[in-house]
């Protein structure tokens, strides 16, 4: 984008000229209006673009610590995997240098060097700014054009174009104006307004030159513009002098100012790098609002949130081993009594011994039944030892080798793809809403084929039939659990964005361009603004039969399916664990190849 000086004027006009907001909704401000974007009001008066709101008054995201924790985790993540992508675009005769991929607020040479939370400001899309863009005009009648450098710039001269005297045939009254309403964007991240000229490097003077701001035949400044093509990039600029007319071109170009200053000397080496796209503003493509969104779970749960912190790898490694039930061997009494003893739970340990008691007494009498019942009572309990939250006891883990292994090559997965964030996440989502208690008398959640009263028909019998319904089917489609969340809580926030295109890199002319991720102009403390918007929305939840699952991937075929011991101790979520394989944030890693486990699940 380009500064905000270039809409504004001087740095003089910039202290006394302040940009107006616009009210949208957060959501609309967050993305679709996000610092920019191109966009025309209600009834097409002018197109416009957004500017942050650069007020004294700061609108601070209400968000908790751990949440911003996260977003910047997320946005060490997105940084680097953005910069590796598009870094890795370059070859031998054509180098990418690393600002073709980030912007240089990010960058430390040719390294990622993600800001800090001092150096990022959340915020609440409350109010967004904007002026009006591009300062770019034709006359409908004559075809003449013009252009201005900021909104001051046209405010100045406002009265001068609407007095211009129009050069139809009649030669009668005056111009007839209208915005232009096509731009030139670059995957660079920046645009530029139309203009005659042409951004090339000088290599006399060593610099940049905007060549054709005149006719090369009279000299004369002032241009038409031809738009009776309906192919915008057939469109030309001709002389305005009536004795002249000349045409520099049969079509209109412009070359990237930033990449042109970049390339320097070997700029005329490389033209099809430098060429904008003729687009209209209205276009999907003049802009990519680049955002994130991750799941927000209650206070209560965020020390298990915490676990995926790097520093923190041993205590991730303990709760897999538990969740998925990657059992080490069975704890002696001696340690059970131990641990219950040093957390003041005597009760629990004089339970055992009493279960321990009946299972003697009723294999002495060789009673079978009864021994039974006593065993189960007793794996029972140490089962709910080992599994409360915390563990009363700690189980014996032992996870398998490859575990091990995809836990050291976690950074290679992408957080919405990582399986140990999301079975993390999952168990949040399980503590803190599917067995939450009651709030108030309605639940956190809902289960169809166990209605509440507020979902349920009226009638106990209808109920009752509608509910043994639902298990049929749920059933039959190796559904295990389904059921209604009346608030999932989401976070979504945009840090930065793109043009021409929504990932890192494109191809462009038979050759594959770097795009460039762009942050937000610097706000008045210097920070860069993260736009932040959390809602609560219903949302269904489905759980699928494990077992279900695990002969739909042996109906299917794929060539890694681990074996699977459905009467085991190991859940199938452990076993498919083993075999994890990475498919990067874009898919980069993903090739047409043999199906494989993770891919379908």
């Amino acid at each position: 984008m380009a500064s905000r000086k270039g809409f504004l004027g001087t740095e003089d006009e910039e202290k006394t000229l302040s940009a107006p907001t616009m009210a949208r909704s957060r959501g609309q401000l967050g993305s679709a209006y996000a610092p920019g974007a191109f966009f025309t009001f209600e009834g097409g008066l002018g197109a416009c673009i957004s500017l942050p709101d650069f007020s004294t008054t700061v609108d601070d995201a209400p968000i908790h610590a751990v949440t911003k924790a996260q977003i910047i985790l997320r946005l060490q993540e997105v940084w680097q995997s953005w910069f590796t992508r598009s870094y890795a675009v370059g070859t031998g005769d054509r180098h990418t240098a690393p600002r073709q991929c980030l912007d240089e607020a990010l960058l430390k040479g040719a390294t990622v060097a993600p800001l800090g939370a001092d150096r990022l400001a959340f915020l609440s899309p409350l109010r967004m700014g904007y002026a009006p863009a591009p300062l770019t005009f034709v006359c409908n009648k004559c075809r003449l054009f013009r252009r201005f450098e900021s909104a001051h710039d046209l405010a100045r001269n406002i009265d001068r174009l609407r007095k211009t005297q129009c050069t139809t045939a009649d030669g009668k009254g005056h111009c007839q104006w209208r915005q232009l309403d096509v731009i030139f964007v670059h995957w660079s991240g920046e645009w530029m307004p139309a203009t005659p000229g042409r951004w090339e490097w000088d290599d006399r003077k060593n610099g940049l030159q905007l060549s054709g701001e005149e006719c090369n035949v009279c000299g004369k400044s002032d241009f038409k513009l031809n738009t009776d093509s309906p192919r915008i990039g057939q469109w030309h600029f001709y002389c305005a002098n009536p004795t002249c007319g000349h045409k520099r071109s049969d079509e209109w170009r412009q070359n990237d100012l930033f990449t042109t200053e970049m390339f320097g000397d070997t700029a005329n080496k490389r033209v099809s790098e430098r060429r904008m796209e003729p687009i209209s503003y209205r276009a999907s493509s003049a802009y990519y609002a680049q955002s994130e969104q991750f799941v927000l779970f209650p206070e209560s749960e965020h020390q298990l949130i915490a676990m995926l912190e790097p520093q923190r790898q041993s205590e991730l490694a303990a709760f897999i081993g538990r969740q998925f039930r990657f059992g080490g061997g069975e704890l002696t009494p001696d340690e059970m009594k131990a641990a219950l003893l040093a957390a003041g739970k005597a009760s629990e340990w004089e339970t055992y011994e009493s279960l321990l008691r009946m299972c003697d007494m009723a294999r002495g009498m060789g009673d079978k039944a009864p021994l039974e019942m006593a065993e189960k009572e007793l794996k029972k309990l140490i089962d709910r030892w080992t599994t409360s939250d915390p563990p009363l006891v700690q189980p014996r883990v032992a996870l398998p080798p490859a575990i091990k292994v995809q836990l050291a090559m976690r950074s290679e997965y992408t957080s919405r793809f990582d399986p140990f964030v999301l079975a993390v996440e999952h168990e949040a989502l399980t503590r803190g809403k599917l067995s939450a208690a009651p709030d108030g008398g309605r639940a956190e959640f809902v289960r169809f084929n166990h209605l509440d009263n507020d979902l349920a028909p009226k009638d106990a019998d209808e109920k009752a039939a509608q509910e043994a319904k639902t298990q049929h089917l749920m059933t039959k489609l190796g559904i295990a659990d389904l059921g209604l969340i009346r608030e999932f809580d989401l976070c979504r926030f945009t840090h930065g964005y793109t043009r021409v295109s929504a990932t890192p890199n494109l191809e462009k002319r038979n050759q594959l361009m770097s795009v460039r991720l762009r942050l937000f102009e610097p706000l008045r403390n210097g920070k860069r603004p993260i736009y932040v918007v959390t809602q609560g929305n219903e949302a269904m939840y489905v759980r699928l039969d494990p077992h279900a699952v695990y002969k739909w991937l042996q109906a299917v075929g794929v060539v890694d399916l681990p074996d699977w011991d459905e009467n085991g101790t190991v859940r199938l979520g452990g076993k498919i664990l083993e075999v994890a394989q990475p498919f990067g944030r874009y898919f980069s890693l993903l090739k047409e190849d043999e199906a494989v486990t993770y891919r379908y699940v």
